[in-house]
C-alpha cells in the first residue's frame, strides 16, 4: 500500500479542517516584494501592445486591474509559484501532487461597490475530505499580499464554510462581521492559503493606496478540467519558464 506522508503539522491540519484556511506570515522577504512591485508597476504603465505575451492586462470595472500569467513574464513570479513555504502547505492539502493552473496579479482601488461571497468552481464542485489523519482538498488558492492590509478591509471569508452543506443566505454582507465573516489583516509578504469551497471575496478597499496581491490556484495534478481553459503549462511559451516550473 502506498503511504502518503503529510507535509502539514498536526496543528495546521486541525486549523485548516476547522476554518478552511491558513495564513503564513513573512513568507516573501521585503526586498523581493519591492522587486515584484517594480516589475508590476512597469507592466501597469506600458502600452497594451508592449506587454510580453502570454501576459494579459485587463480592467474589471469599476476598480480592479489584473495581469494574467505573470510567471511567464519574470522569474520572480515563477519562483513564487514554487515557493517552498507555500508549496509545503499546498502539497499537504493535495496528496503531495499539486499542479498550478492559475496565476495572476490583481490591483484594487478604493470603492464602496457591494460584493458577493462566492466559491470557485468550473461547473462542478471541488472535493474536500478529511480522514485517517490526512486532508484532501482538490482545489487550493493562495493570496499573496504585496502591500499591507489593515483590519476591516481586504480579503474576506466565512470560516468553516468549505464544509457547509446548506444554502448560503442571500445578500450575506462581505465585511468583517464575526463570527460569521472575517477579514484577514496581512502585511506585505504574508500568504493566505484556502479551500476554494470556502465562501470568500474582497471586501471594499478603504485605504488611499491600492490593494495589490498575487492570486494562485492549484489542483490535484491529475485534473485537467477547467471548463473553457487550457490550463498550464502553455506549450507555446515553453521557453519562458524553467524545466522545474514546466514539470
Amino acid at each position: 500500500m502506498h503511504t502518503i506522508h503529510s507535509t502539514l503539522t498536526e496543528a495546521e491540519k486541525w486549523y485548516f479542517d476547522l476554518h478552511g484556511f491558513l495564513v503564513l506570515r513573512n513568507v516573501i522577504p521585503k526586498d523581493e516584494i519591492e522587486e515584484m512591485l517594480k516589475v508590476i508597476q512597469h507592466w501597469l504603465t506600458i502600452d497594451e501592445v508592449d506587454i510580453p505575451p502570454p501576459l494579459d492586462r485587463g480592467l474589471q470595472e469599476p476598480c480592479k486591474t489584473h495581469i494574467g500569467h505573470i510567471q511567464y513574464g519574470h522569474r520572480l513570479f515563477e519562483d513564487l509559484a514554487m515557493n517552498p513555504d507555500i508549496m509545503r502547505v499546498v502539497a499537504g492539502l493535495t496528496m503531495n501532487a499539486p499542479r498550478l493552473f492559475h496565476c495572476n496579479f490583481t490591483m484594487m482601488t478604493k470603492h464602496d461597490a457591494p460584493q458577493h461571497f462566492h466559491r470557485d468552481d468550473s461547473g462542478f464542485k471541488y472535493d474536500y475530505q478529511a480522514a485517517a489523519g490526512h486532508i484532501y482538498c482538490s482545489h487550493i488558492a493562495t493570496w499573496v499580499a504585496l502591500v499591507d492590509v489593515p483590519p476591516g478591509t481586504g480579503f474576506c471569508l466565512v470560516p468553516g464554510s468549505h464544509k457547509s452543506l446548506f444554502q448560503t443566505p442571500e445578500n450575506l454582507p462581505v465585511k468583517h462581521d464575526p463570527p460569521t465573516s472575517i477579514t484577514l489583516p496581512m502585511e506585505a509578504g504574508d500568504v493566505a492559503i484556502f479551500s476554494t469551497n470556502l465562501l470568500h471575496d474582497a471586501s471594499p478597499w478603504t485605504e488611499d493606496y491600492p490593494r495589490m496581491n498575487i492570486f494562485q490556484r492549484y489542483q490535484l495534478s491529475a485534473y485537467f478540467n477547467e471548463t473553457g481553459k487550457g490550463g498550464y503549462p502553455l506549450d507555446e511559451y515553453r521557453d519562458k519558464i524553467s524545466d522545474a516550473q514546466y514539470e
